[in-house]
């Protein structure tokens, strides 16, 4: 029966690899229910076995054992390492409380635990209770782990604060574990239980409300940063409709002229002046034959959103002196959000322009391609000359010593990791290549 009790302690560890995995559901490199059901059976086992063999104290056993689950977490999720250490003390934080909630919960049942002194091992009472304490515990909190965590993962806003935001529910279970009864009899003292009791629970319903306060204004921050994305396209479709309408109005213009030009035409062709009419045919196609070929009407894709994109950072290219070779074959319908891919497509486009303007100004040339590769899957390449040396990080995306410079690609990373996609990024000969793959649900 004793087996049983250790055994039955260590189970805590099947709710905590469950809270821990709730989140991170869809970046588990490794899918497989049987390896962590293995895993999670040999932990079990062997932990129980050894507090068994030895009487050793729970925490002398417990903490090797969770550091070696928090290894195996960290090479089977796909995510940044801050995110990994929020999900897995907000496990923890979980589990403790529903420890420390059972001890003042049983507290005159484990006070008669001769056990407890030596090992601090639960009764088999104290043990089912607490296994149902996390299960009703992670019902309370399932919405925030299975949706709202994972879509703040998803924010590409609070990518960096998640550096810091594990620190929350780090110290809460740092401070739950110092604040456990080192006896179950000192929770009889006075008022001490009843009030904590009542204590514990609006805590807990506090940590939830924190967690929907940051979920929100998360949410908010997402808000504001997809109308700017679509602000900034609205401004560039409506700077290339003023220019499909400066373009139609002067093709309208020239259509009224066009008769009186074909009459002088004729005259100078049937009086057999050429070399008049030469010169006539010079100065007209020099005064329209630009306006003919392009104007405003170029267009680049068969998508509107990309064209004023295209439209927008071709004129911006012009103005430093620089050209872009665009080769976009795309539908007038993405397969992903347009706002999305033209801020991503704006901020490689951007950053390869002022890469390329470290150069003399007939060097500055851009080359573009993106089409797609099947329905549901879109390629995107950007080629641009640059100088200098670059380093990268340990995502493999550049780092700059200048102020605000290759900033807009760890938004291009983070819109490349929600569409599962893939980003490679490469140096040779001075050509600084972004090539990138997004596969759209």
């Amino acid at each position: 029966m004793t087996a049983l009790r250790y055994i039955l302690e260590f189970a805590i560890i099947i709710p905590g690899v469950i809270f821990a995995v709730m989140p991170v559901l869809d970046d588990l490199r490794v899918k497989s229910v049987s390896f962590y059901g293995a895993v999670i059976t040999a932990l079990i086992l062997i932990g129980s076995f050894v507090r068994y063999k030895f009487s050793l104290m729970h925490y002398t056993v417990i903490t090797p054992i969770a550091i070696l689950m928090v290894i195996i977490y960290f090479l089977v999720v796909n995510a940044s390492p801050g995110r990994k250490l929020f999900c897995v003390f907000t496990s923890s934080m979980l589990c403790m409380f529903s420890r420390f909630y059972t001890v003042f919960v049983m507290a005159p049942f484990e006070a008669e635990n001769s056990i407890w002194y030596t090992t601090g091992l639960l009764t088999f009472k104290s043990g089912i209770i607490c296994l149902i304490f996390a299960l009703m515990i992670g019902g309370f909190f399932s919405r925030t782990l299975l949706f709202r965590l994972p879509m703040l993962m998803k924010q590409e806003n609070i990518s960096q604060l998640w550096k810091v935001l594990f620190l929350v529910p780090m110290f809460m279970t740092m401070l739950i574990w110092w604040i456990i009864p080192v006896h179950p009899e000192f929770a009889m003292v006075g008022r001490i239980r009843p009030a904590s009791l009542i204590i514990l629970g609006v805590m807990l319903m506090m940590i939830l409300l924190l967690y929907n306060i940051f979920w929100w204004i998360a949410e908010k921050f997402s808000e504001r940063s997809r109308l700017q994305q679509e602000n900034t396209l609205l401004m560039m479709e409506g700077k290339r409709y003023k220019e499909l309408r400066s373009y139609m109005n002067e093709t309208r213009a020239l259509r009224h002229d066009f008769r009186q030009h074909i009459l002088v035409i004729t005259q100078l062709a049937s009086s057999e002046s050429f070399t008049e009419l030469k010169d006539y045919l010079q100065k007209f196609t020099d005064t329209y034959g630009e306006k003919i070929l392009t104007g405003g009407g170029v267009q680049y894709s068969k998508n509107v959103a990309v064209d004023a994109t295209a439209s927008y950072y071709t004129s911006y290219a012009e103005a430093h002196g620089a050209k872009i070779d665009w080769r976009l074959n795309l539908p007038p319908e993405l397969p992903i959000n347009e706002a999305e891919y033209c801020a991503m497509l704006g901020n490689l486009t951007e950053n390869a322009l002022k890469a390329a303007a470290n150069l003399p100004e007939g060097e500055r040339n851009v080359k573009i391609i993106s089409s797609m590769l099947t329905q549901k899957i879109i390629g995107l390449s950007i080629d641009n000359p640059f100088t200098g040396k670059i380093n990268f990080d340990k995502n493999g995306l550049p780092v700059s010593s200048e102020n605000e410079h290759g900033i807009g690609l760890i938004s291009v990373f983070n819109t490349v990791q929600r569409y599962d996609g893939t980003i490679n990024i490469t140096t040779e000969n001075n050509i600084f290549s972004v090539d990138i793959i997004l596969y759209c649900k």
